[in-house]
């Protein structure tokens, strides 16, 4: 705690220096109630960057008390963060400036403490961050809950692109990130990859609902989840109009899909869901239960309706 009270002390300095007196009854601030103060500190509260709320608590002795408690949960979060940081091999400012955070598992050691460091930053202390690689951590459902635990409305408000690929999560990480979803968190979310996390039937059915009605999201990655015809169902069965409508790119190859599982993404395909799916981007091989004549003919389904919609008579 040896640097949050060094940067206390001198902002104390810099407050006493800029009056002329400690009196402060020119404070307006303390007009103010306790919960009031509180709802301000808390939103300057930033734990990459504490000196503004130290600051504040430092222009007159009349708030060192009501602010105390304030000041000591931002001390706790900041040192949380220095450590995370560290662990990224990146200084705090980098961090809160950041647009791209791409990590492989290896490069650091992420737990589940730093997990739960990330989700507390995401909501509204990473604003420019648009892109989250976290690949091959392998932190499971301990890490998935929480990562999303405080994730609300608008969390990660320029966040398009997020990499969990690898991460060894099964449905409970599923239903975690489901929930997240749920409430508002990444509302610009464009592209997900889960690939080879074990969420299965049961992940994929939880994810299906958030997932599904994502105007934004073109590219779902979700090879090697071990989903099979149920998941697959809940992902495009009976799907609405505006569901899955950017959709571009679907992969689902290395699952547990048997040939119903292929007559399921068909007929969606035969009843215009997923308008804006690719030739060639709904991937589905190495699906071992399925024949090889059922995978090819989704394949030959998408390009039946691509190129009746574009007018070609030839294969793309």
């Amino acid at each position: 705690m040896h640097e949050f009270a060094a940067m206390a002390a001198r902002a104390t300095r810099l407050a006493s220096g800029a009056a002329s007196s400690d009196d402060g009854s020119q404070c307006l601030l303390l007009a103010l109630s306790h919960d009031e103060l509180d709802v301000i500190v808390d939103g300057l509260a930033d734990p990459l960057q504490p000196v503004v709320a130290v600051s504040l608590s430092s222009t007159c002795k009349g708030l060192r008390t009501p602010l105390e408690t304030a000041l000591g949960k931002l001390a706790q979060r900041y040192h949380r963060v220095l450590g995370f940081c560290k662990r990224l091999g990146m200084s705090c400012a980098e961090l809160s400036d950041s647009e791209d955070l791409e990590f492989e598992g290896g490069q650091s050691d992420l737990t589940e403490s730093d997990m739960a460091t990330l989700g507390m930053l995401l909501p509204k202390w990473l604003p420019t961050l648009r892109r989250l690689g976290l690949e091959g951590f392998q932190f499971g459902d301990v890490g998935m809950r929480a990562l999303c635990a405080g994730l609300g409305p608008g969390a990660a408000p320029s966040l398009y692109h997020l990499n969990l690929a690898g991460n060894k999560f099964g449905p409970a990480g599923a239903e975690a990130l489901a929930a997240a979803l749920h409430r508002g968190a990444f509302p610009k979310l464009d592209v997900l990859d889960l690939s080879d996390d074990p969420i299965g039937n049961q992940g994929a059915a939880g994810l299906a609902p958030p997932l599904r009605t994502r105007l934004l999201l073109r590219e779902l990655y979700l090879l090697g989840c071990l989903i099979g015809d149920e998941g697959v169902a809940s992902l495009v069965a009976n799907l609405g109009k505006d569901d899955f409508k950017a959709l571009e790119v679907l992969y689902l190859y290395r699952n547990d899909m048997t040939n119903a599982g292929c007559a399921t993404l068909i007929a969606a395909v035969k009843n215009g869901a997923m308008p804006n799916l690719k030739p060639g981007e709904l991937a589905v091989e190495n699906n071992n239960n399925a024949s090889d004549e059922a995978l090819l003919a989704v394949v030959e389904a998408l390009d039946a309706r691509w190129n009746a919609r574009e007018g070609n008579s030839g294969v793309v």
